[in-house]
């Protein structure tokens, strides 16, 4: 069985139809307490942002909001849940305020977590012969799964990876590094937000059963 042992690192990203009202959001960001990237007006219109960080166009303690002109993203990005739904809540209803209502805007919603894990080794429950090829059967280590009857260019999507580190291998108990990205409507990646920690325990549960450890 493996186990999770910590939350790196939970981004939540939306996709925009129109660039949302970056500067007006700053502004207001920097009155709630963020630093913020500078903004310069253009003489001919638009502005340009002199980022805090590549993309990073706003920090506060650990959470960071990165935006990605070309693809028109905005990111929430950090590891605590809580921080993450108040930046979240701050900045949609800054943008709402704005011009810029997500609820009009938003294409889609991606909701990232990188997590640590441990536990047996996470194989087939079936080895392939190929000792009297290569003198060593071989073990199939499965590292992706996603949902079954969805599109992976649909705005619904879910996708787990489950990576060994290697240089565990050998150990009693392996490390892992577990990848989640999960495409759907806003109010479900809510949800698995705020349960993110006892869902991956469950969901990976539950793959075990059809694997050896």
């Amino acid at each position: 069985m493996i186990s999770i042992e910590s939350i790196e690192v939970i981004s939540l990203l939306s996709v925009w139809m129109l660039e949302p009202r970056i500067p007006e959001l700053l502004l207001e960001l920097k009155e709630k307490g963020y630093m913020i990237a500078r903004v310069k007006p253009k003489s001919l219109g638009g502005y340009s942002l002199t980022f805090i960080e590549p993309n990073v166009i706003a920090i506060k303690d650990e959470t960071q909001i990165l935006y990605d002109p070309g693809r028109r993203t905005l990111t929430i990005e950090g590891s605590d849940t809580g921080k993450i739904f108040q930046t979240l809540d701050e900045v949609e209803e800054t943008l709402k305020n704005t011009g810029s209502d997500p609820r009009k805007g938003v294409l889609f919603y991606e909701l990232r977590v990188k997590a640590k894990a441990s536990g047996d080794k996470f194989v087939l429950s079936n080895t392939v012969k190929t000792s009297d090829l290569l003198g060593l059967d071989l073990a199939g280590v499965p590292i992706s799964f996603v949902s079954a009857d969805d599109d992976p260019n649909s705005t619904r999507w879910l996708h787990i990876q489950v990576r060994p580190i290697w240089t565990s291998w050998s150990d009693k108990k392996v490390r892992y590094e577990i990848i989640l990205l999960y495409r759907d409507e806003k109010e479900k990646l809510i949800n698995v937000l705020a349960n993110t920690d006892s869902l991956l325990k469950e969901i990976l549960k539950r793959i075990s059963i059809s694997l050896k450890t």
